[in-house]
């Protein structure tokens, strides 16, 4: 059985200069704050995922690559000599890094009115029935799901990319804190795990169940 993995919260009360005082080799992310514009929602959110990837990885600043398709990785997709894969992201007031031995997935999203607006983005009409059947949790499980997806999306790949054909919400258990994803070409669902705070939601999935 593959461990979960680590990951770290990060809430983001500093201002750009708090963050980039904390970090000690911009030239690790520099060109990914390059064109961000000074104290912006997205400079203090980008600053903030590299703190706590310093966190997650007990203070050490590392260099993270990405894919072709934007997909953030370690050199060697290793960490003191041992495997390591790691996901990110953020949303208003939080970031989040993850690491695993396996490839994973994650994400997280602050929770509010927005994603009632996109239901028909993300969802067919056969998962908003699934959904709608969890007693008071309907705008909870809303969020849970485009998180689910969005970490289906990065584990699997860009072509899962189509997050409302080709993966599926089919059962939440509330008590385990577990999801049933399927997605198209998997012959097994997958199993997503979350979490649930008072101001935001995290979802993440670490193994893929078939090849």
């Amino acid at each position: 059985m593959t461990p979960l993995p680590d990951y770290i919260v990060w809430r983001i009360d500093e201002t750009e200069d708090d963050l980039r005082a904390q970090l000690q080799h911009p030239e690790l992310f520099a060109d990914k704050v390059r064109n961000l514009r000074p104290g912006s929602r997205r400079m203090l959110e980008v600053l903030a995922v590299r703190r706590a990837l310093k966190e997650l990885f007990g203070g050490q600043e590392v260099e993270v690559l990405y894919t072709a398709d934007g997909a953030p990785y370690l050199q060697d997709n290793s960490f003191g000599g041992k495997p390591c894969y790691i996901s990110i992201s953020h949303t208003e007031g939080y970031a989040l890094a993850i690491c695993s031995e396996v490839p994973v997935g994650a994400d997280i999203e602050r929770l509010g009115k927005r994603v009632e607006r996109v239901v028909s983005k993300f969802l067919r009409p056969e998962e908003i029935a699934v959904l709608q059947l969890q007693d008071n949790n309907y705008l909870l499980a809303l969020h849970l799901a485009w998180c689910a997806k969005e970490t289906a999306y990065k584990l699997l790949g860009k072509e899962y990319y189509d997050l409302q054909n080709l993966t599926t919400v089919r059962h939440i258990d509330w008590d385990k804190k577990i999801m049933s994803l399927e997605a198209k070409g998997l012959e097994a669902p997958l199993t997503v795990h979350f979490d649930v705070q008072a101001e935001y939601v995290l979802t993440y999935s670490c193994h893929r169940q078939s090849e």
